[in-house]
């Protein structure tokens, strides 16, 4: 969850309200996430379709989700982080999807479809656009000087283990800046309920993160990818296709150093970036037209390969590049699926508690440091 700044959100929010054309049936208005989508799938979608985009970016869900519930959003299609989906419904922020406007939809990967319905029971508000978890990026000949080439990593302990994360300090250790997600992965390797409202449930997630940033470089959730590519940083906890956007760049770049992505044998969180309808939508049938679009396989596997996020449709996954096919922890298998935590609405109070212990977890590790 990458957060904007102050003045950011205000600007965006403007261009939301100016850009968002209604009550055209040839228009259809896009809301997503910023770097969310492909180079080219706005323009494509335009020249299959004859419809007009109007495609606006956001960059925080906290903006987000106070516009949806305000009402008259000017949006016909939206992005809503899968974990929002059950408040936005149930304060009447979203419309039902017809699903019988979307001839692909039963294209889709059923087992994805089962999981949001536990949030959203018969995916009646959001579908699953793509998939994201969060697991280990790491810099593969970094790792080998510094272990050795016979080291795997395939654990957390790989950072949470401090004799560990000493070593890798000397190469540079990132996290994204995200409580709720990376406090979530850390209480799911624990064991531990990640929506506890008790503050003592999570007192052992706490020393484990205050230990590992004080060997930590930063807290941010978008230079990793460059710097891990870079070679200025050798780990990260970040999210799934970020690390392959990583890869990429490295691939393309000077050093060309092997970038690798794992989600741990203990399992990890995942989630889904999902699209839906707000409330108040000119042009319904239109955002019917662009979900359709997006879950025709061709579509959907162009975009996934380009964006290294997985999204769910069969057809789609069995064409997908062998680097992103034949990685076990971006193509999820059923059997590694049952290791995974899916993210739950987080109450108020748990929200309170885990903001409290990222911001002491970032106090108390500056006084280890030193």
């Amino acid at each position: 969850m990458k957060l904007a700044s102050l003045s950011v959100l205000t600007v965006l929010l403007a261009s939301a309200t100016n850009m968002a054309v209604a009550e055209d049936s040839g228009n259809v208005n896009i809301w997503n996430w910023s770097y969310n989508i492909g180079e080219n799938t706005v323009a494509d979608f335009e020249k299959d379709t004859g419809l007009k985009t109007n495609y606006v970016e956001f960059d925080s869900n906290e903006l987000q989700e106070a516009r949806l519930l305000a009402g008259n959003t000017g949006f016909d299609a939206s992005i809503v982080v899968s974990y929002y989906v059950p408040r936005m419904a149930k304060a009447g922020a979203l419309q039902k999807i017809d699903h019988s406007k979307i001839p692909n939809w039963v294209k889709q990967n059923h087992a994805r479809l089962e999981k949001l319905a536990t949030l959203d029971p018969n995916n009646d508000y959001a579908y699953p656009y793509i998939e994201i978890s969060i697991g280990i990026g790491y810099n593969k000949q970094k790792i080998e000087e510094i272990f050795g080439k016979d080291y795997v990593v395939d654990s957390w302990d790989f950072l949470f283990k401090k004799e560990n994360s000493d070593k890798l300090k000397q190469c540079g250790i990132a996290i994204i800046d995200s409580p709720i997600e990376v406090i979530s992965a850390v209480q799911h390797y624990l064991g531990k309920d990640p929506t506890s409202q008790k503050k003592q449930d999570f007192e052992e997630a706490r020393k484990i993160l205050t230990t590992l940033a004080s060997n930590t470089a930063y807290f941010q959730s978008n230079r990793y990818v460059t710097d891990l590519a870079s070679g200025e940083i050798c780990a990260a906890i970040g999210y799934s296709g970020d690390i392959i956007q990583s890869r990429h760049l490295s691939a393309h770049g000077k050093n060309k150093f092997d970038i690798e992505y794992v989600i741990p044998k203990e399992g990890s969180i995942f989630w889904f970036d999902s699209w839906t309808v707000p409330k108040g939508a000119k042009n319904y049938d239109n955002a019917m037209k662009w979900f359709d679009w997006l879950l025709d396989p061709k579509n959907a596997s162009k975009l996934s390969n380009e964006m290294g996020y997985i999204l769910p449709v069969d057809e789609a996954i069995a064409n997908l590049s062998d680097e992103l096919k034949n990685n076990p922890s971006i193509n999820l298998s059923e059997e590694k699926l049952k290791t995974m935590y899916f993210m739950q609405p987080t109450p108020a109070k748990t929200t309170r508690i885990t903001n409290n212990v990222w911001n002491a977890m970032k106090i108390d590790s500056a006084k280890v440091a030193d």
